[in-house]
C-alpha cells in the first residue's frame, strides 16, 4: 500500500469532523469514535501494537491502565512510521484527540470532548508554531 492512499481518507476524515464544528451549538456535535482496533478492555498495564497495513511497521498502539481500561491509542494513518493521531482516555472514556494533520511530526489540532462523544472545544495551529491560534469553545463541561 502506498503512502498516498492514506492521505485522502485522513484529510476527508479530519475535514468532515471539523467542518460542522464551526456551525454547531454547544455540545451538539458528536465526535467520530476512534477506531478502537484493540479491545477497550485489555490486560492490565499492557500495550498492544498492530501493523494494520501489513508493511511490517507498527501503525497502531493502545495502552491500558492497571485495571485494564484503555489509556491511549495512537495511529499512523499515512504509513510514514510516525504516529499522527492520538486518543487520550480517562477511566476508559475518551477525553481528548490530538492530530498531526500535516504529517510533519507536530500536532496541529486538539479536540476536547465531554462524555467521550461531544465536542466541548477544539483548537488548531494554523501557523505551525505548535500553539493553537484558532479556538472554538462550545461551552463548559
Amino acid at each position: 500500500m502506498t503512502k498516498s492512499r492514506w492521505i485522502v481518507p485522513v484529510c476527508l476524515l479530519v475535514a468532515s469532523a471539523l467542518y460542522p464544528l464551526d456551525k454547531a451549538s454547544p455540545g451538539a456535535v458528536p465526535f467520530p469514535a476512534p477506531p478502537n482496533l484493540a479491545s477497550p478492555v485489555g490486560q492490565p498495564g499492557s500495550t498492544v501494537e498492530l501493523d494494520r497495513s501489513g508493511t511490517g511497521v507498527v501503525d497502531y498502539r493502545a495502552t491500558y491502565d492497571e485495571r485494564g481500561r484503555i489509556l491511549t491509542e495512537q495511529l499512523d494513518y499515512n504509513d510514514d512510521g510516525r504516529m499522527d493521531t492520538f486518543y487520550y482516555y480517562k477511566e476508559g472514556v475518551l477525553q481528548r484527540v490530538e492530530i498531526d494533520s500535516k504529517f510533519v511530526g507536530k500536532v496541529d489540532i486538539w479536540v476536547y470532548l465531554v462524555d467521550g462523544r461531544y465536542v466541548r472545544r477544539y483548537e488548531r495551529d494554523t501557523t505551525g508554531t505548535g500553539k493553537a491560534d484558532f479556538v472554538r469553545d462550545f461551552g463548559k463541561e
